[in-house]
């Protein structure tokens, strides 16, 4: 690959069996209205047994100087695909955006130009989640610090930060190419939920953001996908991811100073999240599994209960808090996911 023309953005696409849905991913890119030469797209192919790598060879073809192909012997799952993406990147910018989803065509230009206007470490924007037959699942709200800038300059508003965070995946932001950022700081491999704790991290780096109030990312709900698949072991990686999250932030010292933010998250993530995908996704709960959890939970925050944002749980999700100290049979917790199953039929929800 020749490079003809300064890129300013480079764009990182791990690729894994995506044949079915890659063309519409990189159509979206190619078509980015900021032009297709400005913009550097990895694809990392992570050992796909499909022809992903055919096709992905196919478009290289027609876009040599903006199309880098990177083909793994083996999978290493999207942390490292996503490593190896960041090894090649460059330009002022680096972008994430998954296979099987795709972005509106003006995303890139829109968060390019906010991030030279507004001088800032991330520009975000809005995310759509979609069905595979273009119906909309649901669509991020509005969020009232959208359209200025916001510092970063205390540990005030870093907590503040971390509780609000920026809407969406990470393929929903442009980050600003700088060690500051990226210096020493990539995801777990061999993992799902990876981006789970490569983003927490990011957060006490992050000094400055912008938020566009434009849905330009289009995420599709694929029953395929890691996070989707029922009786997946891959669920289990978000219990661990969390418990690295903690381990991490006691070593980096802000377990202490973030106590009740990193307390808050972990019950949403480790729990709440978890047992959501126990019961809309698994045929046999695993019970012990479930147990653990609590036993994880009250030892490494036995006073939860007290967390400051404890309120800001919806109705739902304090039912689910409510079992961390509870001794439930079997019974009694397929009772539970078995009305849980209710609410999600009843709503048309694929679940968490």
């Amino acid at each position: 690959m020749s490079e003809t023309t300064e890129k300013l953005i480079s764009v990182i696409i791990p690729c894994y069996n995506v044949s079915e849905y890659i063309d519409r991913c990189i159509d979206s890119l190619v078509n980015q209205t900021i032009g297709i030469d400005k913009l550097l797209c990895i694809f990392v192919d992570d050992a796909s047994t499909d022809d992903t790598l055919d096709r992905l060879y196919v478009w290289e073809e027609k876009y040599p100087d903006s199309i880098m192909i990177i083909a793994c012997e083996e999978n290493g799952r999207q942390g490292r695909a996503r490593n190896i993406g960041l090894e090649y990147a460059v330009g002022e910018y680096i972008g994430f955006v998954d296979s099987d989803d795709y972005i509106s065509p003006e995303m890139y230009e829109k968060m390019y130009e906010a991030a030279k206007r507004e001088d800032v470490d991330v520009v975000g924007c809005l995310m759509q989640r979609e069905f595979q037959d273009g119906r909309v699942a649901w669509k991020d709200e509005n969020y009232v610090s959208s359209g200025k800038r916001i510092d970063i300059n205390d540990i005030k508003d870093r907590k503040k930060y971390i509780m609000k965070r920026l809407p969406g995946n990470i393929g929903c932001k442009l980050y600003k190419n700088t060690p500051e950022l990226f210096e020493g700081l990539r995801f777990p491999e061999k993992m799902a939920y990876e981006d789970n704790y490569w983003g927490a991290l990011l957060a006490f780096r992050i000094k400055s953001y912008y938020l566009i109030n434009e849905a330009y990312y289009h995420y599709m709900i694929n029953y395929g996908s890691t996070v989707m698949i029922g009786n997946s072991e891959h669920q289990m990686d978000r219990l661990v991811i969390e418990l690295m999250k903690i381990e991490e932030f006691k070593r980096l010292g802000l377990f202490e100073t973030y106590h009740d933010e990193i307390e808050r998250e972990f019950l949403e993530l480790f729990f709440i999240n978890t047992l959501k995908t126990f019961f809309a996704r698994f045929d046999e709960i695993p019970y012990d599994i479930i147990r653990t959890m609590q036993q994880n939970v009250t030892d490494l925050f036995p006073e939860y209960e007290k967390n400051i944002y404890i309120d800001e749980f919806n109705p739902l999700q304090k039912e689910f808090l409510k079992m961390i100290r509870v001794n439930m049979t079997n019974e009694q917790i397929d009772t539970l996911a078995l009305a849980y199953r209710d609410v999600l039929r009843k709503y048309n929800d694929p679940g968490c």
